[in-house]
């Protein structure tokens, strides 16, 4: 029988006072039941549907600056499994980056909860309404995976810090194929099922594949091209940008944004932040430990301003942290590239000679330091003339500098999509369209 919430929370409690008891230095303690349900379809039909229940407490605990982390899914002993914990950290080396865990009481806005969302019983309607869209607008197949979760989340730490965090979402990708060369990718993502249109996502995969056939296929030289992104592309790029501002990646040399504070690093158009705020599916009240959650300015009008932090990275960089904890290293939560004020089809009519990319994967580095990478867009992809589009075309890649296509970005429309699909945006990101100049193009094949 599963732990009642009442109960997980209590065991949050005893494992701080267990490991203090034990001669722990700090403690955290931070408990999630999580209620997931899946529904996956191809060929238009329903496939699988699967529906997980999990709960599990991760357990963070220091020995002066050794520091030990462990994960617990079972709670039938809790206290052994600390005693444990305990002799690994005595026998562990110090970690001279250990700067400690946030300390205080905090108070926490109230959290986000659709109770639409969590009592939802048949969820297989969005679905069909998602295949009827993309197929109304001419694709023959369609393929993808609906998804649903929501969470409950307690946290205790020796250090003060302690509460209650709710939240859910319901999301949808889906893909929609003309033929084996023909295809369009749409996702629809809210946290209130009142705003959830399943439909924009599939009538958007439609009409990408639709237009794909529907222009003639045309080769590309390589080159510089001037590129609208869509936001499901742009958003792969943000959610990589996300995850290297974290302070962690900057000590690991393994983000661009290194040495860069107060630097110029983009065009005076891009403002990227950080925010788990109300409207993503990735809301929540405070960090892992335990600090509330606040907006914070990554890129200001192209100025770096910050890294994200946890306590410990923002000792070490001398500042404040950002309210952006992992378990044991900073994270981003949710990134939000500010609007513009072009509409798509005044974005379309200032390019000339250029592309429009709807999707892309395998996003790579080849140097994470000095940004350089390579990504390949997929599903459609189609050739811009005159402000009109052309053609489509296929097997390219983009081989740029990160920071180069951030100072190359000249237009955003004041129309933002929020973007999440297991693929390629590892995290909830909202993005405009994006106009960047001179993106350098090579062949993927």
């Amino acid at each position: 029988m599963k732990l009642m919430t009442e109960e997980l929370e209590e065991n949050t409690e005893h494992v701080v006072e267990k490991a203090r008891s034990l001669g722990a230095t700090e403690v955290i303690a931070h408990a999630t039941v999580s209620r997931d349900r899946q529904l996956r379809f191809s060929n238009n039909q329903l496939d699988i549907s699967n529906t997980w229940h999990e709960e599990s407490i991760h357990v963070l605990l220091t020995l002066g600056k050794k520091v030990v982390a462990t994960e617990l899914k079972k709670f039938d002993n809790i206290d052994a499994i600390l005693e444990k914990l305990m002799s690994i950290a005595k026998a562990s080396k110090d970690n001279p980056l250990w700067g400690g865990i946030a300390k205080g009481e905090f108070k926490y806005e109230a959290s986000k909860v659709d109770n639409a969302i969590r009592k939802l019983d048949e969820p297989a309607g969005y679905v069909w309404k998602a295949i009827d869209a993309a197929l109304s607008e001419g694709s023959k197949n369609t393929g993808g995976i609906l998804y649903i979760g929501d969470e409950d989340t307690y946290l205790t730490s020796s250090e003060g810090p302690s509460g209650h965090d709710s939240g859910n979402h319901i999301e949808l990708s889906i893909r929609a194929f003309c033929d084996e060369e023909n295809s369009g990718h749409g996702v629809e993502c809210s946290n209130n099922l009142a705003d959830f249109r399943p439909e924009k996502a599939g009538k958007k995969a439609g009409e990408i594949a639709a237009k794909s056939k529907k222009y003639p296929r045309e080769e590309i030289q390589e080159g510089k091209y001037d590129i609208v992104f869509e936001p499901l592309f742009f958003g792969a790029i943000l959610s990589t940008l996300g995850e290297t501002a974290s302070a962690y990646e900057a000590m690991a040399q393994l983000s661009p944004f290194v040495g860069r504070i107060g630097q110029k690093v983009a065009s005076e158009k891009v403002t990227m932040r950080d925010y788990a705020s109300p409207s993503s599916i990735g809301h929540r009240v405070f960090d892992d430990e335990g600090v509330p959650i606040k907006e914070t300015i990554i890129i200001d009008r192209g100025i770096f301003k910050t890294f994200l932090h946890n306590t410990s990275t923002a000792k070490l960089f001398k500042t404040d942290t950002t309210g952006n904890a992992g378990v044991v290293l900073p994270v981003a939560f949710t990134t939000h590239l500010d609007p513009g004020d072009y509409k798509l089809e005044e974005m379309f009519s200032q390019v000339k000679n250029g592309l429009y990319l709807t999707n892309t994967w395998y996003t790579r580095f080849q140097s994470y330091v000095t940004g350089d990478f390579s990504t390949v867009p997929r599903d459609g992809a189609f050739i811009i003339k005159d402000g009109e589009l052309k053609g489509s075309t296929a097997n390219l890649r983009i081989s740029e500098n990160i920071l180069k296509l951030l100072g190359n970005v000249e237009g955003l429309t004041r129309e933002r999509q929020q973007v999440h699909w297991w693929s390629e945006v590892s995290h909830p990101v909202f993005s405009p369209y994006v106009l960047a100049r001179n993106v350098k193009i090579t062949k993927s094949k």
